[in-house]
């Protein structure tokens, strides 16, 4: 970000929409998660009123949802619950001023938000003991009962009128007030006529909360009428009526705002806006929405309306949130340094430049310390000015931290280290602040290690306790996930540097062994876990390892299986302290269209585990080593479970695990778990025991299958083509054309029938 000039910056950004019209039409735009890649926690700033302006670069509003509770939907991440707030607010206004509480919540909002007009009309008469026409709920809702007749007459009067006026507002955008959207009904009533009814209502209401809602409702039908020199007159003629301490107040200043929007008089709009959001909660992200900057003579003229140094705070951090924050910064500190409202813009610049980041994650250790991430100058050098000289501040921490993180973040750690220390005392008695602290020091620690020893691992260990400490694992608000990421992807480089494979691999799976295909190195890890000593700095890791040691036995254990070991394999999975997994389908069975859903789903009369599974195998090759009778079905058999452990079988599941989670891919690196070796060794060992014609076409059909997915663990680049005949092909078509077996092969395996018909 590069700061510009003021007269350069405040834009023009001319909307037709106002405040009162706002439902909202699309979204913000951007495809950044608001966390994704950061490390850094707006909340630090205590200011629970303003999260839903933290920073997020996909959505306008950082906590939103896009549905109302009533289920309106405004897009994701807009004001879509302000319908039910509204409606409950003025339910809870009618039932506190007007009826004095005399007259439930509920049946005020059925006659405000649900009752037709008709039911509003069969009301009035049955009040006035006149025949009616009410339906269940209207009776069940009855107003009679209360003893409020005069009362309760007027407030239908002014219901019915209120309804009417629906019909001239913009029905899709605006959010409505006293009638609900769902309950419009067209009349043929002229514009100019319902002013005139409501003109005549407002001269004669004497209840002041009537008198203000009828002055609201004419309000409404003056700016829908795009009568705006009406709308404001009528507004600043009868501002004494606004004063009360209700949401008309607001709602009518709104139609003020909107309406000298229109006119182009954004000075004045923007600071009506101003003042709406800063006072009145319900409406303060449709206030944001509606405010837009201004040219430089236009913003002289917005904030020369303000009325105090307080108003104009409000107005600079509406303009730093649209815009360049280090200017509305400077200027809101001139007018008040204690100002709380200075430090949103502050977490919000913060977490703009990790988004200029592109996430620290994406940057390695090496690359950081070689390329320092690029931090817009004007907000670090205002940063730094600010932490030299921050005890005037509301909040000096927060200002310490944040220019000590992109201090961090620039390579700049002497002034870093510097700033993070006049943070440190400030921190002690608040979590979250803590927590943010250390984890910035660990960030500057890391970042400036060169070789890691027994020293350096001494001097993390304070700052790691409190990042992985499950009271900070509970505090939502700190960015602690991508930080412990990041942390551990560069310490693990660093023992990669120091030949501490083990520990690396401990810290982060994956950093050096890809899939540990060699048994070897699952050895090795399985010592590193079980040795005695440990260090604190090890047991840290240890206690929050993404892998146990039960899961480097259990891969050992497969891949000894992979290996055809199959002793060796058993004795190691019956060493796991957790059960072994259970198969998802029969692993000896098969098919010559591979269908693992089918398997998965067909009644099995013996559910294998892993454990079972390789106990099976070996029991088979004991019966077809020493009963040669029954050798080639055995063999058979044993093929099918080396196929189906491969990625081609429907025990894929068999190699699942946490350490090489591969079970859903596989690619030419990948060859261990995938490759169809011993399976292709097993069914032509089962065809040279066999002197049955039929098996051994279905013996040499399943060479051929292992043959083919071979090839396409191995598909040469630029290779034209699905598939590509084999050995075992050419052998089916030369030795067993004339079996059943073979003509079941070409109806269903389409490969095969291509190698034919083009043969």
């Amino acid at each position: 970000m590069k700061t510009k000039p003021l007269k350069k910056f405040l834009i023009l950004l001319i909307s037709s929409i106002c405040l009162i019209t706002i439902t909202v039409l699309a979204c913000g735009g951007g495809d950044w998660d608001s966390t994704e890649g950061s490390m850094f926690a707006p909340e630090i700033i205590n200011q629970p009123k303003y999260a839903s302006f933290f920073r997020t670069g996909e959505y306008p509003f950082y906590t939103s949802s896009g549905y109302s509770d009533d289920g309106y939907y405004s897009g994701y991440g807009y004001d879509a619950d302000k319908y039910q707030s509204f409606n409950t607010i003025n339910s809870e206004e009618w039932h506190n001023s007007f009826f004095e509480k005399k007259i439930p919540t509920a049946v005020i909002s059925y006659w405000l938000y649900t009752a037709s007009l008709n039911q509003i009309d069969s009301m009035i008469f049955y009040l006035k003991d006149k025949p009616s026409n009410l339906n269940t709920a209207s009776k069940t809702n009855s107003l009679k009962e209360f003893g409020l007749n005069a009362k309760a007459t007027s407030f239908l009067y002014y219901v019915g009128f209120a309804k009417r006026n629906e019909t001239f507002s913009a029905p899709d955008y605006e959010t409505t007030w006293d009638a609900n959207p769902k309950t419009k009904e067209k009349t043929p009533v002229s514009l100019d006529k319902q002013i005139a009814g409501g003109q005549s209502f407002f001269v004669k209401a004497t209840d002041s909360f009537l008198k203000e809602r009828y002055a609201y409702q004419l309000l409404r039908l003056y700016f829908y009428g795009k009568k705006h020199t009406e709308t404001i007159d009528f507004y600043n003629k009868n501002t004494t009526l606004f004063q009360s301490d209700n949401s008309i107040k607001w709602r009518a200043l709104g139609y003020a705002a909107g309406a000298y929007y229109r006119q182009k008089n954004y000075a004045q709009s923007n600071y009506l806006y101003s003042l709406i959001y800063d006072n009145y909660e319900p409406l303060k992200k449709s206030a944001y929405l509606s405010f837009h900057p201004l040219q430089k003579i236009e913003w002289a003229q917005c904030l020369n309306a303000a009325k105090n140094a307080h108003e104009k705070e409000i107005l600079w951090q509406l303009l730093g949130l649209y815009t360049d924050e280090v200017t509305a910064m400077e200027e809101i500190l001139k007018l008040n340094p204690k100002s709380e409202t200075v430090e949103l813009l502050l977490v919000r610049a913060v977490n703009k430049q990790e988004e200029n980041m592109d996430g620290i994650l994406n940057r390695d250790l090496k690359t950081q310390i070689e390329s320092p991430t690029k931090i817009d100058n004007s907000l670090l050098a205002f940063l730094n000015k600010t932490s030299s000289n921050a005890n005037g501040l509301n909040n000096p921490v927060v200002w310490h931290l944040s220019a000590a993180y992109l201090n961090y973040a620039s390579n700049n750690y002497t002034l870093a280290d510097e700033q993070l220390k006049r943070a440190e005392n400030l921190c002690k008695n608040n979590t979250l602040l803590k927590s943010q602290y250390h984890l910035i020091s660990a960030l500057g620690k890391i970042k400036k290690i060169k070789t890691i020893n027994d020293k350096v691992e001494i001097d993390l260990l304070p700052d790691l306790k409190v990042i992985y400490a499950k009271k900070t694992k509970e505090e939502s608000n700190l960015r602690y996930t991508s930080a412990q990421t990041w942390m551990r992807k560069s310490l693990a480089s660093l023992y990669i540097n120091n030949h501490e494979i083990g520990k690396a691999e401990l810290i982060y799976p994956g950093s050096y062994y890809k899939n540990f295909a060699d048994t070897t190195h699952i050895i090795e890890m399985i010592n590193y876990y079980n040795k005695e000593k440990k260090s604190d700095f090890e047991n840290l890791f240890f206690e929050n390892a993404y892998i146990t040691n039960n899961n480097y036995i259990e891969l050992l254990a497969i891949r000894y299986a992979q290996m055809d070991m199959l002793d060796a394999s058993i004795n190691t999975f019956v060493k796991m302290t957790e059960s072994t997994k259970t198969l998802l389908g029969n692993p000896f069975t098969i098919h010559i269209k591979d269908c693992h859903d089918c398997d998965h789903l067909a009644v099995q009369k013996t559910k294998y585990t892993s454990l079972d599974f390789i106990k099976k195998m070996k029991e088979m090759k004991e019966t077809a080593n020493n009963k040669p009778n029954e050798a080639a079905q055995n063999y058979f058999l044993i093929a099918n479970g080396f196929y189906n452990m491969t990625y081609f079988g429907n025990a894929r599941v068999f190699y699942e695990n946490s350490v090489d989670n591969s079970v859903n891919n596989y690619d030419h690196e990948q060859v261990i778990e995938e490759n169809c070796n011993l399976a292709s060794k097993y069914y032509l060992l089962a065809k040279e025991k066999s002197t049955d014609n039929e098996f051994k076409a279905k013996c040499t059909f399943m060479a051929a299958k292992c043959e083919q997915n071979k090839f396409f663990l191995n598909i040469p680049k630029g290779y034209k083509g699905d598939f590509k005949s084999g050995i075992y092909f050419t052998s089916l078509k030369k030795e067993y054309s004339s079996t059943k077996y073979y003509s079941e092969i070409i109806k269903e395996c389409g490969y095969f029938k291509t190698y034919i018909n083009h043969k």
